[in-house]
């Protein structure tokens, strides 16, 4: 595979050796989408690779995993073969270090603490939203748990008709 140039990010205020760290890594994006969902996963690597050369890859991964998978969704299996057969990093929740909750109100950003597919409020006796549980069940590729179902009559209203 050919390396091509691509900009370099800046270094922190963290200096130049963490600066220097960071110019190697270069990002690359996979997108999964079906009518109802869209999920997207960001892989890094230390070369940088032409648009071509990276498609080039994902529809090899994509061949070889379609019919055997057995990650949650397509997008973590061609990522997982990605990582074993050229040395990408995903960004996978397995791997998350910190997550930090911004808010524009004083006092309301905090440390998220992350438990399975979904980052929460690390406030002790906050309660879960079970909607927020679904929603998150869902966009990992997960049956989720507790659906609930309503059954309703619905009459006609004749004004609309006109």
């Amino acid at each position: 595979m050919t390396p091509v140039s691509a900009p370099h990010p800046s270094a922190s205020s963290r200096g130049a050796a963490w600066g220097d760290s960071l110019r190697s890594v270069y990002f690359y994006e996979l997108h999964e989408a079906d009518d109802e969902l869209a999920i997207g996963m960001t892989l890094a690597h230390d070369e940088a690779f032409a648009p071509s050369e990276f498609l080039a890859m994902v529809e090899t991964a994509r061949s070889r995993v379609i019919e055997t998978f057995t990650e949650e969704t397509l997008i973590e299996a061609i990522a997982a073969e990605l990582e074993r057969e050229h040395d990408f990093a995903a960004s996978l929740d397995s791997r998350l270090v910190a997550a930090v909750g911004i808010s524009s109100e004083e006092g309301e950003t905090r440390l998220l603490t992350h438990e399975g597919a979904g980052a929460h409020a690390a406030d002790e006796g906050e309660e879960e939203d079970p909607d927020l549980a679904i929603a998150e069940a869902l966009l990992s590729g997960r049956e989720p748990i507790g659906l609930r179902t309503a059954v309703v009559d619905l009459e006609k209203n004749e004004a609309l008709d006109t």
